[in-house]
């Protein structure tokens, strides 16, 4: 996955479910802890919605 993608994942996830952000992030690597791959991808996009989500509108 890309650096852009994760930033367009998790500006989606964020747009898709506001407060419930970190619920649906952690549903989600409940359903992929085997597949190394997607749980790091998964780490990424958190780590994403974190910064987008810290981020100080211009």
């Amino acid at each position: 996955m890309t650096d852009r993608e994760v930033m367009m994942k998790a500006a989606n996830i964020l747009a898709e479910h506001g407060a419930l952000t970190s619920d649906y992030i952690i549903e989600q690597l409940g359903d992929v802890l085997g597949d190394h791959v997607a749980v790091e991808d998964w780490r990424r996009i958190a780590a994403a919605v974190d910064a987008i989500s810290d981020a100080t509108p211009q």
